[in-house]
């Protein structure tokens, strides 16, 4: 569908601080933000990268001209995630709506991908499968955990063809009217 949207990297923390503007952008196409909200997540993103157990990976869009030099082109997509902790938002937030059990069963040993998103013009193509794909192969622990919004979407769709099972849904994260669900898989 899209010929030139093909190439997806495995990206270093460093690289994704760079691209953390345009990982932002693809961010808010995806999920219709408002600018005010991807300028926040562009901190959140370049924040995300210091965390344990980092890993990333990124699509490009570009000419397809064949040269040698490999430019970044445009960032059409990106996935990430990493270890869980004490101390992290994300992480303490859904830890207390699970409750101690399931925080024990899904947080212990948890990888928590953070974000994966494709600029809308380039979903159906099979890249956010090829970004879930090489982000959980390299995760390193257990089970891995996530949010989305509660709502039946080829994202939804997506993870729950990875085995992603719904382990708490109609959930609000404090300060947001958008209702969650959080989903969660053995690795």
């Amino acid at each position: 569908m899209h010929p030139n949207a093909q190439r997806v990297e495995r990206l270093e923390a460093a690289r994704l601080r760079a691209l953390a503007g345009p990982a932002a952008f693809v961010y808010g196409a995806a999920m219709h933000r408002s600018p005010e909200v991807v300028v926040q997540r562009r901190e959140i993103i370049a924040s995300h990268t210091t965390y344990p157990g980092f890993v990333c990976a990124a699509a490009f869009g570009g000419s397809g001209d064949g040269g040698d030099e490999q430019l970044d082109g445009d960032l059409i997509g990106f996935g990430y995630g990493y270890l869980g902790a004490r101390g992290q938002w994300w992480h303490d937030t859904v830890a207390h709506a699970l409750g101690r059990d399931g925080a024990r069963r899904w947080l212990r040993d948890g990888f928590e991908l953070a974000e994966l998103h494709v600029l809308p013009d380039h979903q159906g193509a099979g890249l956010g499968r090829r970004l879930l794909t090489d982000v959980l192969s390299r995760a390193t622990a257990k089970r891995a955990v996530l949010s989305t919004p509660d709502a039946d979407s080829p994202a939804r769709r997506l993870y729950r063809s990875f085995g992603f099972e719904d382990l708490l849904c109609g959930f609000y994260f404090p300060g947001s009217s958008e209702v969650y669900a959080i989903m969660g898989v053995d690795l």
